[in-house]
């Protein structure tokens, strides 16, 4: 009879070591499965591309009026612009191919970011890419823009920008938009409250691009904003940058899991080869 519940105990501990280890994998299985679909959506971009050339120069003209317009208003509603290019609607059109929902592709080599762009910054953008900020300019370049992009860090799902905080100032990251690939060189970081956007301003004269996360990691409090200017691209400068390993706090988030579930693991047998001793001597 005892032999009987030990038995079950010891199943039973089994299993929940098991389920253990299956939610473990988890947020790895996941990863993978969301870089398959980010993988696919910008494949089903770059195909809707090809179909779609002769969008390509309309489109970037489209985009040009809309940034200049909104430069000009700066943030204040004005009749006859405001109401007439940059509606929620007319928004909604730019950098729009047919077959695809992505607005462009955001690359940022030193820490293996590849990720499709979209429209807004709602919970479903955010679950899949990157969300582009209507406030801000759309990201194609350009005198007195500025294009702010806003991703989740620390999903279980998925990484997204969660190793956005590892960039340092000159390093580069890359917007594909239309066919054209733009080169920005990090030039500010900075730590702001969420309802602080004064560094998302148009600067007169300048392209910028900011990146936007929350931050600390797992608490998110604040918001971790990294700038980047304009810089010539160029594709042998790009291809020549290596990715970095994760960092310490990745590893340890990563490998955690799986070291709490292996010592829980040796554990239970090492108790089991206990209880087998004492039976085989019980027996005897």
């Amino acid at each position: 009879m005892k032999s009987k519940k030990r038995s079950g105990r010891r199943w039973w501990s089994i299993a929940i070591i098991l389920v253990g280890f299956l939610i473990c994998s988890y947020p790895i299985v996941s990863g993978l499965y969301q870089r398959s679909v980010q993988s696919g959506s910008l494949k089903t971009y770059s195909k809707a591309l090809r179909r779609n050339e002769d969008q390509v120069e309309g489109l970037l003209k489209a985009a040009d009026t809309y940034n200049d317009m909104l430069f000009q208003t700066q943030g204040n509603y004005i009749q006859g612009i405001s109401d007439k290019y940059l509606t929620e609607k007319a928004y909604e059109k730019q950098l729009r191919l047919k077959d695809s929902d992505v607005m462009a592709r955001i690359e940022i080599p030193k820490i293996n970011v590849d990720l499709p762009i979209y429209h807004g910054v709602s919970e479903s953008v955010l679950s899949k890419g990157v969300g582009h900020l209507r406030s801000g300019s759309l990201p194609v370049g350009g005198e007195s823009t500025h294009a702010a992009l806003s991703g989740h860090r620390g999903l279980p799902s998925s990484k997204l920008f969660t190793r956005l905080d590892e960039l340092e100032k000159g390093d580069l990251f890359y917007i594909d938009v239309l066919g054209r690939t733009l080169a920005y060189r990090i030039c500010d970081i900075q730590t702001t409250d969420p309802q602080d956007t004064d560094l998302l301003e148009i600067q007169e004269g300048r392209d910028l691009v900011t990146l936007i996360t929350c931050t600390p990691y797992g608490i998110n409090t604040k918001r971790l904003l990294i700038t980047g200017e304009r810089a010539a691209y160029e594709k042998q400068e790009k291809e020549s940058i290596q990715g970095s390993m994760m960092s310490i706090r990745e590893l340890i988030f990563t490998a955690a899991p799986f070291v709490i579930v292996t010592l829980l693991l040796g554990k239970e047998i090492y108790h089991h080869r206990i209880r087998r001793s004492k039976e085989h001597e019980e027996a005897k």
